[in-house]
């Protein structure tokens, strides 16, 4: 604001001097030290994300399907609407963590995984991606082994856990096969979703009041304002149950990549810390 003296505050980590407007937050650290603190909490944040965060979505989606047998007409519809929001949240936290997790060292994954979003374009870049890159460049660019090199990156996991993550590495990567063979309806999803400025999309039983072709009975229908392109977004989906069960299953596939992944992760930064205490005793 014109005329507005600025106010001072103290990073609470170096001390440095910091300067805001009074229409402003007080920032408790600086840039730098706020970057540090959140990266060197990357090992535990992931920790807990892989916990409860990532199976959040295909629990969300089982349940919905569990629920359609028993509801009404009406209250399937809901529920159909609500496993494809899933869909397209999991293939949102999929791509944000491979992101994250390839920004390491340069930004805290916290913040790169948090504030990723994710549009049509770089939803279709990702699929594309794996549809095209070895499974060794992939894991290379996520700073992981292939699992034919789990045994010799990482020495001091006992036959049982190197077994283990060998396994999940290998139905990882065929989960990736298999969200890559159905990247384009995700994408198309995810640009049906694009520029709503809500928490979710309106939900409605019938749409020729604004595309003159309409919904089947067991259809219903999601309408987002996309500000941007100008255009409403409408979203057809089948209450189906075949469908829909595939759908969740594929659900499955992606939040078993995003913990498989985040269990690699960790094991490999074990490994890193177990040969750094090594070297730190073999100096001193």
């Amino acid at each position: 604001m014109p005329g507005e003296s600025s106010l001072e505050a103290t990073c609470r980590d170096c001390g440095r001097s910091l300067s805001f407007h009074a229409h402003e937050t007080q920032p408790a650290r600086c840039a730098e030290c706020f970057d540090g603190f959140m990266q060197a909490r990357d090992i535990e944040f992931l920790s807990s994300y892989a916990e409860l965060g990532v199976t959040s979505r295909r629990i969300l989606a089982e349940t919905c399907l569990r629920a359609l047998v028993t509801e009404s007409p009406p209250v399937r519809k809901v529920l159909a609407m609500n496993i494809m929001e899933q869909y397209v949240h999991a293939a949102g936290d999929m791509i944000g963590l491979v992101h994250a997790l390839r920004q390491r060292g340069r930004e805290p994954v916290m913040r790169a995984l948090l504030g990723f979003k994710l549009d049509r374009a770089s939803a279709l870049s990702f699929f594309q991606e794996i549809a095209t890159t070895t499974e060794s460049d992939l894991l290379a660019s996520l700073g992981l082994p292939t699992p034919g090199q789990i045994a010799a990156r990482l020495p001091s996991l006992s036959k049982s856990d190197a077994r283990d993550l060998k396994l999940a590495m290998i139905q990882m990567l065929g989960d990736f096969k298999r969200t890559g063979e159905m990247g384009e309806s995700v994408a198309l999803a995810l640009a049906q979703a694009t520029g709503e400025n809500r928490s979710g999309a309106a939900l409605t039983k019938q749409s020729t009041w604004l595309d003159n072709t309409g919904l089947k009975p067991n259809q219903i229908a999601a309408i987002a304002i996309d500000e941007q392109r100008r255009t409403i977004n409408i979203t057809a989906i089948s209450v189906d149950e075949k469908r829909l069960v595939n759908v969740v299953s594929v659900i499955g596939a992606m939040t078993h990549i995003s913990s498989t992944l985040i269990y690699a992760t960790l094991t490999v930064e074990q490994e890193r810390g177990r040969a750094r205490r090594s070297q730190a005793r073999g100096t001193s």
